[in-house]
């Protein structure tokens, strides 16, 4: 059988190298020109409780998302993988350890669950292991290389991986895997002759790796960061990881803060000095930073928050995804308090939208919160992003020499916008704090001064509209299936489409890292040319939809996907099936 698309799982517990498998598997397939995309799913308790998988989607197509179904699931573990039979596809694989048959009860074993239109396969992943290295390690390499042989992969793809992934372990090790993938290997070739085979274009290039955390900390430091605060917190905390690596090397500063309450106030304070500043979490910092997001609408102090969303209220499904922290992004906190909030759908978008992100937040003085999520900041995906290094750029507004003279810090202008100086700056005198304020800063609690202060902090919003992107309508143009997504459910949505182009209906999207403010001419545009609107997204109380509702006056299909893992593209196809049996009616 050919294939030019293929899903495999590697499920187990932690300790088995689950994630390394992903890793291993990813790089070499990006390195032999193929696309990839890889989900790592994993428990939050500690090492040795609780189950992992890493799935990894590889094509010799554009990937949008982690797709439907598997072809090929690797049980390191029996009891944990049996409940991922159920994602295996009609006439796919499992891989199974043989090593323990026998040893666990039959309930609990993953062979006596595979069903007659699954093909099995017994392999000894630990006692091969051991053989290889002596201990239980190596099990997973014992299973790509069986994966190898199986779908008649360039053996020498995965060994180069291998070096390249255990290099600054020593060679010793590097020799205990290449063994282990060997065993693996021949094991296959001798049990089970060569039926599969995957195509490959060997005129294609590499291809480069990244992850949406990684993607959002380059860009951030290629676009002028100077300092980080933050406070650890699944899944963002690899943003601050890299954050501490690589700032200290252009002379900036991470600090790892007491909790997100300081992390936010250490980034205001930069800010305030003059440097670009950012702090990332997910949703139970953010929660905790609402106060001080307020202090940067009423001092109009640029900050940047990225809010690496991920489920449920509350401390929730730390290693899980969901789309729940929209409102709390919108509307979290007292009064009047407007906030540019952005959400990017791909890593692509993750570098060039933080770079956007900056510059609006230094230009407009405005807290700009960058919405992701767990799947799109920690999947590793093949990716072309086009840089844009720029360490010295500045978007804030300073005043002139005449504004010095008698300078008013929050001076009333057509843009909303006033001259912003460092601190310490001759002539530049001024008050900033939380309290309402005259134009020079000082408290003012008059009534016509917070109505010219509230409209100044609003009218920046109009400003803006002209630095902020337009939206892109995808699919066909002339569809009466209209659908409006955002963050990384567009993937889904894409590949979705593109099932029901395939079984006869046309669809059309419309899709902005902008939530808000958003281009709205462009959205009514798109939402009268639409007979039927399908809004999906992954949480319970359709958060994107209600504000299209109220912003568009619009009554969209809702979608509620309490998450937990990515969308289904088919359950989007099956949504899009059933708004055009509606309108055939």
């Amino acid at each position: 059988m050919k294939y030019s698309e293929i899903t495999i799982r590697f499920c187990g517990i932690a300790g088995d190298g689950i994630v390394a498998s992903g890793k291993i598997l990813a790089g070499a397939c990006a390195y032999i020109g193929l696309h990839v995309m890889v989900n790592n799913i994993y428990s939050a308790e500690i090492r040795g409780l609780g189950k992992s998988s890493a799935t990894i989607r590889f094509s010799t197509s554009k990937l949008y998302s982690m797709g439907d179904g598997l072809d090929l699931l690797v049980g390191m573990v029996s009891k944990e993988s049996i409940i991922d039979l159920r994602n295996v596809k009609a006439g796919g694989n499992v891989i199974y350890d043989i090593s323990t048959i026998g040893s666990v009860a039959e309930e609990d074993s993953l062979v006596s669950h595979i069903t007659p239109e699954i093909q099995g396969h017994g392999l000894p992943i630990k006692k091969l292991a051991n053989e290889a290295t002596g201990t239980n390690q190596g099990k997973n390499l014992v299973a790509i290389g069986a994966i190898c042989y199986f779908y008649s992969l360039p053996p020498e793809m995965f060994v180069n991986q291998i070096n390249s992934v255990f290099a600054h372990k020593g060679q010793h090790i590097i020799d205990v895997n290449v063994k282990a993938f060997n065993l693996g290997y021949e094991y296959f070739k001798e049990h089970y002759p060569l039926n599969n085979r995957f195509e490959i274009d060997k005129e294609s290039e590499p291809r480069a790796l990244t992850s949406g955390n990684d993607a959002i900390a380059k860009g951030a430091i290629d676009c002028g960061l100077k300092f980080f605060a933050g406070y650890p917190i699944t899944p963002a905390t690899k943003i601050m990881e890299i954050a501490a690596k690589e700032l200290p090397k252009l002379g900036g500063w991470t600090l790892q803060m007491e909790d997100e309450i300081a992390a936010i106030g250490a980034v205001l304070g930069a800010w305030f000095a003059g440097k670009r500043a950012m702090t990332a979490t997910s949703g139970p910092g953010i929660s905790l930073m609402s106060e001080m997001i307020n202090m940067s609408v009423m001092a109009e102090i640029p900050t940047v928050i990225v809010n690496v969303q991920r489920g449920g209220p509350s401390t929730g499904l730390p290693t899980k995804v969901e789309q729940g922290d929209l409102n709390i992004a919108l509307y979290g906190g007292a009064g009047d308090s407007p906030r540019v909030v952005m959400a990017p759908s791909n890593s692509e978008e993750c570098y060039s939208g933080i770079q956007l992100a900056f510059d609006i937040a230094e230009k407009y003085q405005t807290p700009v919160i960058f919405l992701s999520d767990l799947f799109l900041g920690q999947r590793i995906e093949t990716v072309t992003i086009k840089e844009n290094i720029d360490r010295d750029r500045c978007t804030r507004k300073k005043p002139t020499s005449e504004q010095l003279e008698d300078f008013l810090r929050y001076q009333i202008t057509d843009d909303g916008v006033s001259p912003m100086v460092v601190p310490g700056e001759p002539g530049a005198v001024y008050s900033t704090t939380g309290l309402e304020h005259s134009v020079t800063g000082n408290p003012n609690y008059e009534s016509d001064v917070h109505s010219m202060m509230t409209a100044k902090r609003f009218r920046k919003f109009e400003s803006m509209m002209a630095d902020l992107p337009h939206a892109n309508i995808l699919g066909d143009e002339t569809a009466e299936i209209g659908i409006a997504g955002w963050g990384s459910t567009i993937g889904s949505i894409l590949e979705g489409m593109e099932i029901a182009k395939k079984n006869g209906v046309k669809t059309k999207l419309i899709k902005s890292i902008m939530i808000h403010p958003q281009r709205e001419d462009l959205f009514l545009k798109f939402f009268a040319s639409c007979k039927k609107i399908i809004v999906p997204e992954m949480n319970y109380q359709g958060q994107y939809a209600a504000l299209l509702k109220s912003r568009y006056g619009i009554k969209p299909i809702e979608v509620h996907i309490p998450a937990v893992e990515p969308v289904s593209p088919l359950k989007i196809a099956q949504k899009i099936m059933e708004a055009n049996s509606e309108l055939s009616k």
